[in-house]
C-alpha cells in the first residue's frame, strides 16, 4: 500500500482520528482571523489537543495555494502557514505555533 498525505503510519486517513470531525467546520474559517482573536482562539483550541494535528498541516501545506489560503488548520492562521512555508520560525509564544 502506498502512503499518500492523508493517511498515517498505520495507513489510516488522519481525518478520521482529527478533533474536528465532527465539529462544524465553519469555525475554522472565521471572518475575523486576528491571530488573538475570539473567533481564531475557539479554533486553536480544538486544534491543540489533536492527535493528528502535524498530519493535518503537513497535508493541507502540500495541497495549499499560497495566494488562497484561508481558515485555521492545524491551529494556525493563513500568516503564521505562509511564515511556515517561508522557512521563518514561529515564535514558541503564540498560542497554536508549531516551530519549523
Amino acid at each position: 500500500m502506498n502512503a499518500t498525505a492523508t493517511t498515517t503510519a498505520t495507513g489510516r486517513d488522519w481525518r478520521h482520528d482529527a478533533e474536528c470531525a465532527d465539529v462544524d467546520p465553519e469555525i475554522f474559517y472565521p471572518l475575523d482571523l486576528a491571530p488573538y482573536g475570539p473567533a481564531v482562539t475557539v479554533a486553536r483550541e480544538i486544534c491543540a489537543g489533536c492527535p493528528v494535528r502535524l498530519d493535518c498541516l503537513l497535508d493541507v501545506m502540500a495541497g495549499e495555494d499560497p495566494a488562497r489560503r484561508w481558515g485555521i488548520t492545524a491551529g494556525l492562521t493563513p500568516d503564521e502557514r505562509a511564515d511556515l512555508f517561508a522557512g521563518r520560525r514561529l515564535s514558541s509564544a503564540r498560542p497554536g505555533a508549531v516551530a519549523a
